[in-house]
């Protein structure tokens, strides 16, 4: 059916900041907007994407229109999607004939987990494990950690261990979020992205059929590997989205703010950092551009191009956000202000799919 860029930009622009702000206050999932948004078809950007089409530039776009207005939201949508890349990818044709469509239009809620309160960075520590019984079906145990869409899930892709072989013994599993044996377990957020759930998920002796591997036993990672690159482009979405409502909203305060007479933003001291502010959004929304070109064409540098725009991206949002606190001084502690909130989402963003420090890791490893 191919993405209507029209019918989510005209979605995305119902959204007011009181709205936004009650929802995110109250800790509520926009399921209805969240279904409408995925309805318009920007997963098929991803996963039905082709070389030089910029289908990928495409999904980042739309992701930074409606972070401008709802990180939450677009976290959400971009977590979505990023569920599905891998499932696109590697799941057989019967498990993509049953699920991929209702996933896609947002009528399932899927999740991935990955993580584990001793396996974040290094998945190979994962402990939650998946052993094989003598009638072929496999029994699930362990527990994965501030798990996105925890609660809402339909559908759960597990990573476990399959075989005491670090990466290359992790199987990815698709599992009902209903089934007996699971636990959800949920983990409020002090302030910044509300409304995406998030929680703990427990597996006790949950029992899985042999056909719901996703890809090759084992080969869990190779499912997964599009997961990190994808995921990095869609965190950087949302930074720049956020970097440039940050931006915004500083300048319209500093151009209706007076000081000795004059405007605030006639003085450098305020003008200057947000003159710095605009350059770096230009730059990290040149970079992400270039790294989804690279990921589109599956290009050698594509991982690096993407560790890069993340790295930036969330830099300058972070950056962005401490600045319009500085440019709005006591107001930015005013309850109608969203700029504190926006200033934690930030740090979120930094730290999700991969610290900075982990991004560097990445990017130094290619300067060998």
């Amino acid at each position: 059916m191919g993405f209507d860029r029209e019918a989510f930009t005209a979605i995305a622009g119902t959204l007011n900041a009181e709205e936004v702000a009650a929802q995110e206050a109250a800790g509520a999932h926009p399921g209805e907007l969240f279904r409408a948004l995925l309805d318009t078809g920007p997963a098929e950007l991803v996963i039905a994407g082709v070389p030089g089409s910029g289908d990928r530039w495409a999904f980042c776009s739309a992701i930074s229109d409606l972070a401008q207005r709802w990180v939450g939201l677009a976290e959400s949508i971009h977590y979505q999607v990023l569920s599905i890349c891998a499932f696109a990818e590697s799941g057989s044709p019967e498990q993509r004939s049953r699920y991929l469509e209702a996933m896609c239009r947002g009528r399932l809620i899927a999740s991935n987990c990955f993580n584990e309160a001793g396996a974040g960075s290094d998945l190979a520590a994962m402990r939650t494990s998946a052993r094989r019984t003598d009638d072929g079906d496999y029994v699930l145990d362990g527990t994965k950690q501030w798990i996105g869409h925890a609660q809402i899930a339909d559908l759960l892709f597990v990573y476990a261990k399959t075989a005491d072989r670090g990466l290359r013994g992790i199987t990815c599993f698709l599992v009902d979020a209903h089934a007996p044996g699971i636990t959800v377990t949920h983990r409020p957020k002090t302030t910044g992205a509300g409304s995406l759930p998030s929680g703990d998920i427990r597996f006790d002796s949950v029992t899985l059929p042999a056909d719901s591997v996703v890809g090759r036993v084992n080969r869990g990672m190779l499912a997964g590997e599009s997961l990190f690159t994808q995921g990095r482009l869609g965190v950087a979405s949302c930074a720049l989205g956020l970097a440039r409502a940050a931006v915004g909203r500083a300048g319209a305060y500093a151009a209706e703010h007076h000081q000795f007479g004059s405007p605030i933003i006639d003085f450098q001291g305020v003008a200057f950092p947000l003159a710095e502010i605009s350059t770096d959004i230009a730059a990290s929304a040149a970079l992400l551009r270039t790294a989804c070109a690279a990921v589109e064409d599956q290009r050698p540098d594509a991982q690096v191009l993407a560790a890069q725009a993340k790295l930036h991206a969330t830099r300058t949002a972070r950056r962005a956000t401490d600045t319009a606190i500085g440019t709005l001084g006591s107001r930015a502690f005013d309850a109608a202000e969203p700029v504190l909130r926006w200033a934690s989402e930030a740090h979120l963003l930094e730290v999700v799919q991969g610290t900075p420090q982990i991004q560097k890791i990445a990017i130094a490893a290619q300067l060998r």
